[in-house]
């Protein structure tokens, strides 16, 4: 029966199994579950509990424990799919850098990047791969948003555009897009293409702010400003927008 424990196993619907276990504290003031991946549930009790009670709280909370557990589920399918390797240098052509990375574990609860020293380095949690990839995405999208933006707004004061808000994320699919209001979305990982192609892709975005379409008038603004733009347009066709995986 669902919420029926035996052996060290928690029974949830499907006849799915978890391991569950229960144990006293002299600190808990109340009852508490706690869910892992590692190591199943814990369910902690203050001391003088019943088992009883215990099961009672366990059978209460089984919708929470089935919606917690398949999160978890679908967070370690992730983790597995995460490349393991970890870069060992980025180069940027777009500005002529060249970082490479230098990690430096440390028992916290966090990983960071930064530029030091010409060099790209990794502190806290770098023995996880997760971690590493949230951070030097994050770092990505820090760096993408100082040359990017500068470059769009340039190009921007150049051709007469007027463009809203300039967002920067970490995409897959797409180089860049452009909303009604005019608001720009830029992929970070632009950081990784040929100076001609980035510009490419600013004026693309920009031409947008006056055509939302790909029409042959806007094909003509876009010729207007990068008259080669059908070579650069076929090159990027060939480059998938994950780079640095």
């Amino acid at each position: 029966m669902i919420g029926d424990s035996a052996n060290g196993q928690l029974i949830l619907s499907g006849d799915r199994k978890i391991p569950c276990r229960m144990r006293y504290s002299e600190r808990a003031h109340r009852m508490r579950l706690t869910l892992s991946a590692e190591n199943g549930l814990t369910v902690t009790l203050p001391l003088g509990t019943s088992g009883r009670t215990g099961e009672d709280f366990v059978r209460a909370s089984i919708p929470w424990i089935e919606r917690t557990w398949l999160k978890l589920a679908r967070k370690q399918r992730r983790i597995a799919a995460l490349p393991r390797f970890f870069p060992e240098e980025f180069h940027f052509p777009v500005t002529g850098e060249h970082f490479p990375i230098r990690y430096e574990w440390r028992a916290v609860c966090w990983t960071g990047a930064r530029e030091e020293n010409g060099c790209l380095k990794l502190t806290g949690q770098v023995l996880d791969a997760e971690c590493v990839h949230e951070a030097l995405e994050r770092y990505l999208i820090r760096k993408a948003g100082q040359v990017l933006e500068p470059m769009l707004r340039t190009l921007a004061a150049e051709y007469d555009f007027h463009p809203g808000n300039v967002s920067i994320r970490f995409q897959r699919g797409r180089w860049g897009s452009c909303s009604p209001a005019r608001d720009i979305s830029l992929n970070a990982q632009m950081l990784f293409l040929e100076p001609e192609e980035v510009r490419y892709i600013l004026i693309h975005e920009l031409c947008h702010t006056r055509e939302m379409n790909h029409s042959d008038r806007f094909w003509r603004e876009v010729g207007r400003c990068c008259s080669d733009f059908r070579r650069i347009r076929g090159s990027l066709k060939r480059v998938r927008p994950e780079l640095w995986r």
